[in-house]
């Protein structure tokens, strides 16, 4: 038997026999069990005075969740980066750099053809994707427990932020060498607003998660 389930398995017949959650805190403590590992284990538990003591529900990992929410954030992904990528080629067409090449306008029009292409096919997939989940996390809570919606929730929104943040620094290093242009800004205000839509996107889905435990 794990430590985990050990640990778990004395507070649940300590629950059992009465005794209170200060006086197993205490025992534990004494015993040498870490703060984390007592938290953790008393966390199993609700707090009732039913007895047996009631099991918390726990997260949860199936192959099943793993296909749904890889196959949800990898559309993000193409629809965040094609999204940018097809405006930054429109602003090419639009604001050209005098200095550039003659075959630059060429390629930036391809660039938003392959841009509309993947956003044509990816973006349906990603709404149908989010609807799907959506209404299986409200007919069943217990989806919202899934480990893969956790740990790619939290991803997305580490990426978006440090995509946001390095936009940022690269603004600012930009002004101070003097190379800042209404393309850039605008290329980079791009960038900005696509991460920091995708992080207030996951932010709120988290804090729905908070709010719920």
């Amino acid at each position: 038997m794990a430590t985990n389930d050990i640990l778990t398995q004395f507070v649940r017949e300590a629950l059992a026999l009465g005794n209170s959650r200060e006086d197993i805190q205490s025992a534990l403590d004494d015993a040498g069990w870490s703060t984390r590992e007592i938290a953790e284990a008393m966390e199993a538990f609700a707090t009732t005075d039913f007895n047996p003591p009631v099991p918390k529900p726990r997260p949860q990992l199936t192959a099943r969740d793993a296909f749904v929410y890889l196959v949800l954030f990898t559309a993000l992904a193409f629809v965040a980066t094609n999204l940018i990528n097809l405006i930054h080629a429109v602003l090419d067409l639009i604001l050209p750099d005098p200095g550039a090449e003659a075959w630059t306008d060429g390629r930036a029009t391809d660039r938003a053809r392959w841009s509309i292409s993947i956003l044509v096919i990816a973006a349906p997939v990603f709404v149908w994707m989010t609807l799907y989940t959506n209404r299986q996390i409200h007919e069943d809570a217990g989806h919202r427990r899934s480990l893969v919606r956790k740990w790619l929730t939290y991803l997305a929104l580490f990426i978006s932020a440090l995509v946001f943040l390095g936009d940022a620094a690269f603004v600012i290093y930009s002004f101070l060498a003097g190379e800042t242009t209404m393309r850039f800004l605008l290329k980079a205000l791009t960038v900005a607003c696509v991460s920091a839509a995708v992080f207030v996107f996951y932010l709120r889905d988290v804090e729905a998660d908070a709010d719920e435990q």
